[in-house]
């Protein structure tokens, strides 16, 4: 239980107003100094302004739209765009009935058109430009073929004896002999190459397998040109 609890707590205390302290005073002077900038904005006025001479509307040196003559450029076109919104007292004419029977008109209109030609889709290769005429990349064909035949008749004579005394014909002793080595070069050949195995699981077999076979075919070239009657070769120059 509280002790302090009294029924005169329930009067109101009277109001007692603190205290005021006293105002600040500054120590130095109000007045503007001397020294006081010109372009300075605070403190007293430094020039005298005429209070009829105010900005107005338009007047401003800044280059504006309200002010074509500050921007230098021509000043925008009033003309309006889109026609005005009609007035209230503006109401268009309304319950007007066409006379005109529009089913008849059409057919009308049908009966005495012109019909027209049908347009044709076939392509006429005959009015082509270039109808009839040899292709650009023929001429280009034919250039390259011709320089073609004209450097191997070239390696061709150059290949050929100029003189007579140059070329020896093969006598038939000096034939069979050629080709009795080269059929006995070619049965040689031809037995290591049977012996050879049927598995080319290795780089050097399959290498010696191709190896065996241009050797063949080189040889059975050579003795079908010395198998001819008339066999010519050229004759060693004389030292």
């Amino acid at each position: 239980m509280n002790m302090n609890e009294s029924i005169y707590n329930l009067i109101p205390e009277q109001y007692v107003p603190p205290n005021k302290s006293t105002l600040y005073r500054s120590k130095f002077p109000g007045a503007a100094p001397a020294n006081k900038k010109p372009s300075a904005s605070m403190g007293q006025p430094h020039t005298v302004v005429d209070a009829a001479q105010f900005l107005k509307k338009g007047t401003s040196g800044v280059a504006t739209v309200r002010n074509p003559a500050a921007v230098g450029v021509a000043m925008r076109s009033t003309e309006k765009m889109k026609p005005t919104v009609p007035r209230r007292d503006e109401k268009p004419v309304m319950g007007l009935i066409s006379q005109k029977n529009y089913i008849t008109a059409n057919a009308v209109d049908n009966i005495l058109a012109v019909p027209k030609k049908p347009q044709s889709r076939e392509v006429n290769y005959l009015a082509k430009q270039d109808y009839g005429l040899v292709p650009k990349y023929l001429d280009r064909v034919k250039g390259q073929i011709s320089e073609e035949y004209k450097m191997i008749e070239e390696m061709q004579q150059s290949s050929q004896p100029q003189n007579e005394d140059e070329i020896d014909m093969l006598t038939d002793d000096e034939r069979s002999k050629l080709l009795d080595g080269l059929k006995a070069n070619w049965a040689q050949v031809n037995k290591d190459y049977q012996q050879l195995s049927f598995t080319l699981d290795t780089p050097a077999k399959k290498q010696r397998k191709e190896e065996f076979e241009r050797t063949l075919e080189q040889i059975e070239n050579d003795i079908k040109k010395l198998s001819k009657k008339f066999v010519f070769i050229h004759a060693a120059p004389n030292y």
